[in-house]
């Protein structure tokens, strides 16, 4: 079951989910791997990523973007957690606007992966 990355005592209840779009990270510069579904319920948003994986880095962070050149980003967190987890976003994503969730490097501004999400 993917955890809270703020708490990972708290599981993900997908009671009432409904999978709006999900993606297969790809390599960017770096190795990643795994995927991500966007989750809605009630107008809230979260991501749940699954057996993902990345190569370490200094200040990796989590965003959304229009592109893989992080083109009309929102940071989403720093990225704290492999493997199964969720982190519930701040504000809805429009698919139309950004449909990339990036792996960042944040200090040296690199691309480490990416997922498209589609419908």
């Amino acid at each position: 079951m993917p955890v809270n990355t703020a708490n990972p005592s708290q599981t993900f209840d997908s009671t009432g989910q409904q999978v709006i779009a999900s993606g297969t990270f790809r390599n960017g510069v770096h190795t990643v791997s795994g995927t991500v579904k966007l989750y809605e319920k009630s107008g809230n948003q979260t991501l749940v990523f699954s057996n993902f994986t990345s190569e370490a880095g200094p200040d990796l962070r989590i965003y959304l973007a229009a592109d893989t050149k992080a083109g009309n980003f929102t940071e989403v967190k720093r990225l704290t957690a492999t493997g199964n987890f969720y982190v519930e976003l701040a504000a809805p994503v429009r698919l139309e606007q950004q449909r990339f969730v990036l792996i960042w490097c944040k200090q040296f501004a690199v691309h480490f992966g990416n997922a498209e999400l589609k419908p």
